[in-house]
């Protein structure tokens, strides 16, 4: 006879890595009713939650906040792959600096997701709250440009959409 064991834990996860953000979309409940303060879920903290799972094997790191806010971020991120976990956020972009780039390269990140929600400057600014739009491509384009300086094929880079009145055109 023989004894199958069953997980009983999820594999993939959610994980708020801060409350922080540096937008105003006009569709993020944060904008519309946080009540919540802003704060950064350190290191320890996060890998207490971690450690509970003796498997995972995709982590998305964002909830309502911005996760390159968090200082802690690509640390996280090397947790996670030192345990052969899957990781993948979605962020705005602003504060993806060279340096943040790097961190996040160095730290075996597996998807990038860069959050838009608008082709236009105009449309950018009505629905983020905040004109980045400039930024935030020059930001990414520096980022890919470091991805082919390195010959890293880690991050995946894509671009999300969230459809609404405000940005079909």
């Amino acid at each position: 006879m023989t004894t199958t064991s069953i997980v009983t834990l999820p594999r993939s996860i959610y994980i708020e890595p801060t409350s922080r953000c540096n937008e105003l979309c006009q569709q993020c409940p944060r904008t519309l009713l946080s009540r919540e303060d802003d704060r950064d879920l350190s290191f320890e903290n996060f890998r207490s939650i971690v450690d509970q799972f003796p498997v995972l094997d995709r982590v998305v790191l964002h909830g309502l906040g911005e996760p390159l806010l968090n200082k802690d971020l690509p640390r996280m991120i090397s947790y996670l792959k030192e345990r052969g976990t899957y990781v993948l956020f979605n962020s705005n972009g602003i504060a993806l600096t060279a340096r943040r780039g790097q961190a996040l390269i160095d730290a075996g990140l597996d998807e990038y997701r860069l959050s838009m929600d608008g082709a236009t400057r105009e449309t950018y600014a009505t629905v983020r709250g905040v004109d980045a739009f400039d930024k935030i491509w020059r930001n990414i384009k520096a980022f890919i440009l470091l991805q082919q300086e390195q010959d890293a094929s880690k991050p995946a880079v894509s671009l999300w959409f969230t459809a609404m009145r405000e940005n079909l055109h």
